[in-house]
């Protein structure tokens, strides 16, 4: 058993740790608090039945359902087909805790099982995909006549018209397959790993998942032809204690009803893809002979044959630097093309400094070939848009130039007003009040000396004679006061206390969060199906952008100003909250929290993002130093985006950790790894012992010659469990205590993670 405390302890990113189990301190049910209160007088106890005072609670759990967003992930990927007659399939769950919040008749067995089936192996049900039937708890627990069900006492928080699925099978086939009781604490264990470098998708933030694998390997067809569709069952053991035993007589029953929480199909097949048959799909079409050519691994448009002409020498310079050729209708009518490019580019952009008041003047023409370059005006439309589709935005974005007008206008005047005593700029507060002006001056000595001056005789009156001057320009006089230093300064910082809100929008623009991926993607031919994309981040794009959502309520000169006065700081706030987004969403502080200078990152279109959708990633520059990653999410189902803060020398790409899946290699044998901490690194292979004959002459550690099902019986010497020990203790790594547990035998069966690392261009 492991505490809290334990299992969360950090580790660093591509590092796993496995523990047995996580078992409450209370298990689910319906519990009672007596309290009794005898009375004495003396030592003589004067009421025997005493005074009872009972108390009922519920420790709630799962117990006919979960909820579908406990499902982390399932190995093999739903709907995928490939190679798996060698794997065991598992599921992740996010509760660390669930397999063990339900009370076994054994302490600390888990109380769920994965069960893997072939279609004629199970009943019709309702759902002809895995064949479960839906029904109400109130219609399960009435059971059914000759048939053996769980013995569930519902608990009071249940609603019994609540839905739940069961799926039926022959007595036969849960002998054949059911874990035994004493093998299931072997079939669950929990995994700590370091989910920084994952894609972001409502995993736990904490990286604490719980595993439950199952007994039987993916069963695969003879021919290497068809496919064979596998049904695989989370299913519900409470309940069933009794008649999880080899030799228990189950002759009278015709069948076996079993409680379905998950469930998910895939098709094995004798030859199929995997992670790395994926990977090395993405470059196929990029190699130059046997190497991968890192400049085809740019995004852009495959740049055409060189023909050696002038007009084609610009067209393939165009392409290269990453721009597309799109249909373009000029404000007068005219139809032609221009030239555009997202904000991902194959190559650096050299920064400016430049900022558009309008869309037109970010129009860039090119007078020797007669054609727009649009990028930067598209952009800045794109920012526009952006900010017109969320109204909550544009309400800031006006209150905020309201509040900008009123704070100039009260600084100008009291640093032009002779009612106002001569302060410093920096030490104004415009946004108090003259009535809390007044107060301040208002001390007790002047009141006495303003009665005083009242009970005097009045003196005589002087005539004051003033000569006639012409009225300041306004519009003079305000640009020479938002001119001065000083004022420009102490404007910057009063913005920067009410910009807040604007620079955490607009740090999700620089994120590229809101811009529509039509704008990211002009041409499917950019990212064709499974392809790897590098590129840069061009932040002129960006800023543009920026400039056309904060385009809106400049309706005068002054707007203008205090716009030009104040967006320095609000665009400098926004790209320092650029790089901590992921941080606010993952909750895990990074240890870069500088503004990222440069960025740069790659898209993926593949079903690898579909099979494996947390997949790792790290990056590392030339220096061979870790780059922080800023954004990594899923455009698609299959459309993966990541974005570092600096650029890349090189990207691995791995199997994530929570789905690393279990199994034996392609003759059979199972990898012994060291657990003994010393010279030998923990974790490293030492060995292998055979595990199964795929040929099906040998039994070895399966419960008969040529069945799929393991034999873990940790009695049985020749079971897995054995098995594995005597390997393990004879490779100088014995299993703590000699008692192989969950941890252990999970690391020992489990399939190393694959991984791909690719050149960046850069």
């Amino acid at each position: 058993m492991k505490n809290i405390k334990d299992l969360n302890d950090d580790i660093p990113v591509g590092d796993i740790k496995l523990f047995d189990n996580y078992i409450p301190s209370i298990e689910a049910g319906n519990y009672f608090i007596t309290v009794r209160q005898p009375v004495y007088n003396d030592s003589t106890q004067l009421d025997t039945d005493g005074v009872d005072a009972v108390q009922e609670f519920t420790v709630t759990a799962p117990q006919f359902f979960i909820d579908k967003a406990q499902v982390v992930g399932m190995y093999p990927a739903p709907g995928s087909s490939g190679k798996y007659s060698e794997v065991l399939p598992n599921i992740v769950l996010k509760d660390a805790g669930l397999p063990w919040e339900r009370g076994m008749d054994k302490p600390g067995t888990p109380w769920l099982a994965l069960m893997v089936f072939q279609e004629t192996e199970l009943n019709d049900g309702d759902d002809t995909g895995d064949k479960s039937t839906t029904t109400t708890v109130a219609a399960f627990q009435q059971g059914q006549s000759g048939v053996l069900m769980p013995k569930i006492t519902r608990e009071d928080d249940i609603d019994p018209k609540s839905s739940c699925k069961t799926i039926s099978m022959s007595v036969d086939v849960f002998q054949k397959i059911a874990p035994g009781l004493d093998e299931l604490s072997y079939l669950s264990h929990i995994r700590r790993i370091n989910t920084d470098n994952c894609a972001i998708g409502g995993i736990n933030e904490h990286g604490l998942f719980s595993v439950v694998a199952a007994n039987r390997f993916c069963l695969s067809p003879e021919s290497q032809q068809t496919q064979l569709k596998n049904i695989v069952h989370l299913v519900s053991l409470e309940g069933m204690e009794e008649y999880l035993h080899p030799k228990v007589d189950l002759s009278s029953y015709s069948g076996v009803v079993l409680l379905s929480l998950a469930s998910w199909t895939f098709q094995s097949q004798a030859d199929g893809y995997s992670f790395r048959m994926l990977a090395e799909n993405l470059v196929n079409s990029e190699k130059n002979g046997n190497a991968v050519d890192p400049s085809l691994l740019w995004l852009r448009l495959p740049v055409p044959a060189n023909t050696n002409t002038n007009m084609n020498a610009v067209v393939r310079q165009r392409i290269s630097d990453g721009y597309v050729p799109l249909p373009w209708q000029t404000r007068s009518g005219e139809s032609t093309f221009a030239w555009y490019r997202g904000p991902l580019t194959p190559l650096l952009p050299a920064p400016s400094t430049t900022h558009y008041p309008t869309a037109d003047a970010a129009l860039i023409f090119d007078k020797t070939h007669g054609i727009f370059d649009v990028a930067l005006a598209a952009a800045w439309e794109t920012g526009r848009e952006i900010a017109l589709a969320d109204a909550a935005f544009l309400r800031k974005v006006t209150d905020f130039r309201q509040q900008m007008n009123l704070i100039a206008d009260k600084l100008m005047h009291r640093a032009t007003s002779p009612h106002f005593t001569s302060q410093a700029i920096a030490d104004t507060d415009p946004r108090s009040t003259v009535q809390e002006r007044l107060r301040s001056l208002l001390t007790p000595q002047l009141i006495k000396d303003i009665g005083n001056t009242a009970s005097q005789m009045p003196g005589k009156r002087a005539t004051v004679t003033r000569a006639k001057t012409a009225a300041p320009d306004p519009q003079l006089q305000l640009s020479t006061f938002l001119g001065r230093k000083d004022v420009q300064e102490r404007l910057q910082q009063l913005a920067a206390d009410i910009s807040g809100e604007l620079s955490d929008w607009l740090a999700k623009v620089k994120l590229l969060y809101p811009v529509p991926f039509r704008k990211l993607i002009a041409d499917e031919r950019m990212l064709p199906n499974e392809s790897l994309r590098f590129f840069y981040v061009d932040l002129n794009w960006l800023n543009a952008a920026i400039d056309g959502a904060m385009s809106f309520g400049i309706t005068s000169g002054k707007n203008q100003l205090l716009h030009d006065i104040v967006m320095p700081g609000i665009r400098a706030a926004a790209q320092q909250k650029a790089g901590m987004i992921r941080s606010r969403i993952t909750g895990r502080q990074t240890a870069d929290t500088q503004p990222p200078d440069v960025m740069s990152g790659f898209l993926l279109r593949s079903d690898m993002v579909k099979a494996w959708p947390t997949l790792v990633i790290r990056a590392r520059d030339a220096s061979d130093n870790s780059l922080n990653i800023i954004r990594t999410d899923h455009l698609a189902p299959n459309v993966l985006l990541c974005i570092f803060s600096g650029v890349p020398d090189n990207v691995t790409l791995s199997e994530p950790a929570e789905t690393l899946c279990f199994g034996v290699d392609d003759e059979g044998y199972a990898v012994i790894r060291n657990i003994v901490a010393g010279d030998t690194a923990l974790g490293q292979q030492l060995g292998t012992v055979q595990v199964r004959d795929l040929s099906g002459k040998q039994q070895y550690c399966m419960r008969a010659p040529g069945s799929h099902v393991l034999n873990i019986a940790p009695e049985d010497p020749n079971g897995l469990v054995q098995t594995l020990q005597r390997s393990m203790t004879s490779l100088k790594t014995p299993p703590p205590n000699g008692q192989l547990t969950a941890g252990t035998l999970a690391l020992q069966m489990m399939k190393s993670a694959e991984a791909v690392v690719f050149q960046s261009q850069s």
